[in-house]
């Protein structure tokens, strides 16, 4: 793999042969694609199932996580989307091939070193979840200011539902709006905050799940 500043491709992205071109952090990147006759080992059919299981899961909350990970990205030669699939890859994976899948519980949706949610909850309610959080006194701004990062992804549907920048930390609460047919459905739900200038985030928390 090369790293092209001004590389001789220009501001190429996509394919050309067997060469592969796109960009990461505002660099020029170019990589082959390589090609074996030779059988899978089972390492190999496990890491890319491994793949696909997280691709499948991460690609319906690409948005969600380009957020998230974008800070921890920063100064590395890898991209926000790419930092999230190797954290769960690693940390949100159960079982082995042919059997690997989502350990939601210990799934990672944003990463940053600002205070996480204290003693969240959640609730269903005829419009969509009610999130709660603890909002202590002695959060000052800019703390208060923080926003929540609300989450529901639905399994069985492959879809999720989220808000990006929902209610101040300070208002203690705030409603994930879901459709009705939503309601009933399989979900697992998440919960983060986001600085309000954007320039830092908390690791997620998980809440649990609802009609598994």
């Amino acid at each position: 793999m090369a790293i092209l500043k001004n590389g001789i491709a220009g501001n190429y992205s996509g394919k050309i042969g067997n060469l592969v071109f796109y960009e990461i952090n505002g660099k020029q990147v170019v990589r082959t694609l390589g090609k074996t006759a030779k059988p899978a080992t089972e390492a190999q059919l496990n890491c890319r199932q491994q793949i696909a299981v997280i691709n499948g899961f991460l690609k319906r909350i690409t948005e969600f996580v380009n957020i998230g990970f974008k800070i921890k990205a920063q100064g590395t030669n890898k991209g926000a989307y790419n930092m999230a699939v190797s954290y769960n890859k690693k940390q949100a994976l159960k079982g082995l091939y042919p059997n690997i899948e989502m350990d939601y519980p210990s799934v990672l949706l944003t990463q940053g070193s600002l205070t996480g949610v204290i003693s969240p909850a959640v609730e269903q309610l005829p419009e969509g979840l009610k999130f709660t959080w603890i909002c202590p006194t002695e959060f000052a701004w800019p703390f208060e200011n923080d926003q929540v990062m609300m989450l529901a992804y639905f399994p069985n549907l492959k879809e999720a539902v989220f808000n990006l920048y929902g209610a101040k930390r300070s208002a203690c609460e705030d409603v994930l709006q879901l459709r009705p047919g939503l309601l009933t459905e399989y979900m697992e739900v998440y919960i983060s905050f986001i600085a309000e200038d954007r320039n830092n985030i908390a690791d997620s928390t998980y809440l649990g799940s609802f009609n598994q």
